[in-house]
């Protein structure tokens, strides 16, 4: 008989556990496990309203994980059985491949005619006139067609440029179909570049989705479990929660691939409470590093023996986002004062004038195997208050110890 702890591991998946209808987050676009968040939301509405207002064309873009797809999912589903809808989710492919897979995802012809039938060999102009066939067939019955081409942003331009000629199909002053365009942000440079031109003057509506902000995670998770039957049978503590949305960054399928994991360290644990540290075991286990703490940096050693220039450096004593100008300037003016105490020096050589000449500084010089010995701000600093802010000395008829200390 095998031991309790192998008879655990067998069990099945932690959804029997927790006694759970569904996996709550799995890494699929469900329409059902939507979440409307603020922007999730705004991003929802915007494009159901250009959709239904019949816009040619609609961009919307996201960070990975944003939840793009499954909120295109969301928008075609509320349109009705009466919209035909086509989703291309893979982006390399060509012209003939794109519309091939419009024709089947409409309804028009099955993978095997694709593999087999007439429009097997079919080029991109026959493809785009059985489409165009199609389309105008939908007036008649009072239906449109709405083509989401995921991943947009790594469509070859020609592709693009294809898809943008069947927005410019209409009938009694109706577009014919509808593209909704989602990609990544660096799609909205490519827009921006010559070839793209034509394609980037029919976006009629351009929507952004933002990651979830940290109030809105739990009750993301809240919903998810929800969903899935787990509403009353399994939690996340809100310390788990900040947990999840600070290695997450608020991105949905970072959400789901955390809590899933933590799910299961939990069953393992046998908890139905979520803490941070099942959190933070999941996160290791899925390659996630926990944010690193801010450690305040220590300030510079100074030398005692100098004395501080607090109220002469007022001006001086900035944050360390201007050292670099203190440096650069207390550099310039060490440089001035030593050219200056060299020139006088050669100066009272001519005309007899005993004046010491200033103490150059000593140079520091490494190695190639050694970074230079820099000074530090605050060696520069004391060096500028003695060169250039020391005090005159008093009058005397002879000249001070100190040869800093000129009057």
């Amino acid at each position: 008989m095998q031991p309790s702890a192998f008879r655990s591991l067998a069990d099945p998946i932690y959804e029997a556990f927790y006694g759970l209808t569904d996996q709550p987050f799995a890494i699929t676009t469900d329409p059902k496990f939507f979440y409307l968040s603020a922007s999730h939301q705004q991003a929802f509405g915007e494009l159901l309203n250009g959709l239904r207002r019949r816009e040619g064309m609609l961009l919307l873009t996201g960070e990975t994980g944003t939840g793009k797809t499954t909120l295109c999912r969301a928008v075609l589903e509320s349109l009705g059985s009466r919209t035909f809808s086509a989703m291309i989710l893979n982006p390399y492919m060509s012209g003939a491949e794109v519309f091939r897979i419009v024709l089947r995802d409409f309804g028009l012809v099955s993978p095997e005619d694709l593999r087999r039938g007439t429009l097997a060999n079919a080029d991109v102009p026959q493809l785009l006139d059985t489409i165009e066939t199609f389309l105008r067939s939908l007036v008649a019955i009072d239906s449109h067609a709405v083509i989401v081409l995921d991943e947009a942003q790594s469509l070859s331009p020609q592709v693009l440029d294809q898809i943008r000629l069947l927005t410019a199909l209409e009938k009694d002053n109706r577009r014919l179909v509808q593209v909704v365009l989602c990609g990544q942000p660096g799609l909205l440079q490519t827009l921006k570049t010559e070839p793209m031109a034509a394609l980037n003057d029919r976006i009629t509506r351009r929507v952004t989705l933002a990651p979830l902000g940290s109030g809105e995670v739990h009750a993301y998770i809240q919903h998810r479990l929800a969903i899935a039957g787990g509403m009353h049978s399994v939690t996340f503590g809100p310390d788990a929660t900040r947990v999840v949305a600070e290695l997450s960054r608020g991105l949905p399928r970072r959400i789901n691939l955390l809590c899933d994991r933590s799910l299961e360290e939990g069953r393992f644990d046998g908890v139905t409470v979520m803490t941070p540290d099942l959190v933070k075991r999941a996160a290791r286990s899925l390659g996630l590093q926990e944010p690193p703490a801010m450690v305040p940096a220590e300030p510079p050693a100074t030398d005692e023996s100098t004395p501080a220039p607090s109220l002469l450096l007022g001006q001086i004593s900035e944050p360390t986002t201007r050292r670099p100008w203190v440096r650069a300037a207390a550099i310039a003016a060490i440089v001035a004062v030593l050219s200056a105490g060299y020139g006088g020096y050669a100066w009272s050589m001519l005309s007899g004038l005993a004046v010491p000449a200033v103490q150059p500084v000593e140079r520091r010089t490494g190695s190639l195997t050694g970074p230079l010995d820099v000074p530090s701000d605050d060696e520069f600093r004391a060096l500028l208050v003695r060169r250039f802010y020391a005090p005159p000395a008093p009058p005397s008829a002879e000249l001070p110890d100190n040869p800093n200390q000129l009057n």
